[in-house]
């Protein structure tokens, strides 16, 4: 399955990411359909997050739903300091549900997916502190403070932890 291959290569690229054991749950929907939800579920998303991940630092930014989407950003910078890479995605409302999808870029801006191509995670659940898509989970661990945990096939888990970067 091309979402798996994709997800691989992730792992690849970031060659130190360790499967946590203490990772939050990663969910499937094994063949169901998306539960019912509205992008305003997820408004505790909004804002920038920075934290430690596949061997570096990574940052995390999700704007405020606007027209049905929530456009948000992801950056990796490797252990020595170099940019490793980087992801554009959607939080969009499709039907009565919401779903992500994201494209991947190299640190030179060459796109991993296809012209037309993303990577899609459906939507399993939403809870008053996480959001579980088909294979990657958000879930706010405390104040300020949240873990993505993303399944790698054949690897487990592998997991971010990140804290809310307040403005002044």
């Amino acid at each position: 399955m091309k979402i798996l291959s994709i997800l691989v290569c992730v792992c690849s690229l970031a060659a130190s990411a360790a499967v946590a054991a203490d990772t939050v749950e990663v969910k499937s929907l094994n063949g169901a359909a998306s539960p019912p939800a509205r992008l305003e579920m997820l408004s505790w998303l909004v804002g920038h997050w920075d934290g430690e991940g596949f061997g570096g630092t990574a940052m995390e930014v999700f704007a405020p739903p606007a027209g049905g989407q929530m456009m948000g950003m992801f950056r990796h910078i490797s252990g020595d300091g170099a940019p490793n890479f980087y992801e554009l995605y959607l939080i969009s409302e499709v039907g009565d549900s919401v779903v992500l999808r994201l494209k991947h870029f190299s640190p030179d801006y060459v796109g991993w997916e296809e012209k037309d191509g993303f990577v899609e995670f459906p939507l399993v659940e939403i809870t008053a502190d996480a959001v579980y898509f088909d294979g990657l989970t958000f879930a706010m661990t405390g104040p300020d403070e949240m873990q993505a945990a993303v399944h790698i096939k054949d690897q487990g888990v592998a997991s971010l932890q990140y804290r809310r970067v307040k403005f002044d």
